[in-house]
């Protein structure tokens, strides 16, 4: 049974947490010498990378929760992904609601949300005036609604230049100077 996912909010590369219970589904007399636990780990149709941390060797706990370790795969960045994991034996596992996150108002709910990254952004310092070509890197970075303000001014999108792994945009000009850190 999978109970949840620490963080449940992730980015590509990045380190998480999968709580679940696997009932009997490693136990030395269901799965044979020499199998992976997992047939596989997936946040929406992406698989996680969980290398290094799980192996033939590895066995869980009978009938107890257990967390298992795994890397976030490519995955678009969507507002509710959901996990989906398949022991090597016993098949797919059933998510338990507990699993549902909701926002304070309760419109909203996901199991895992999946946000784009940003690696770089290639300016640190600009004009007042406006004017430069600013390259921000990353994944998941080209979405129906990607924007970019630079100190609250928008930076527009040049669309041909811009992919799923960068956002090339132009800075607006502003009419006062910028306080830093404000």
């Amino acid at each position: 049974m999978y109970i949840d996912t620490v963080p449940n909010q992730v980015f590509w590369g990045m380190t998480i947490n999968m709580i679940m219970n696997p009932n009997r589904c490693h136990n030395p007399n269901y799965l044979p010498d020499g199998s992976d636990p997992f047939y596989y780990l997936k946040i929406g149709d992406t698989l996680t990378d969980w290398e290094g941390w799980i192996t033939s060797e590895t066995r869980m706990p009978d009938w107890q929760s257990t967390q298992i370790v795994t890397v976030v795969g490519k995955n678009r960045p969507i507002k509710s992904a959901d996990p989906d994991v398949s022991f090597n034996k016993f098949g797919r596992v059933n998510k338990k609601e507990t699993s549902l996150h909701c926002n304070f108002a309760g419109d909203e709910c996901w199991r895992i949300r999946v946000h784009p990254k940003i690696d770089s952004i290639n300016a640190a310092t600009g004009y007042k005036t406006g004017g430069q070509t600013m390259i921000i890197k990353g994944h998941g970075l080209k979405g129906l609604t990607t924007s970019v303000s630079v100190d609250g001014v928008a930076c527009v999108i040049d669309a041909a230049r811009s992919t799923d792994e960068q956002v090339v945009c132009e800075t607006g000009s502003k009419d006062a100077e910028s306080t830093l850190g404000a």
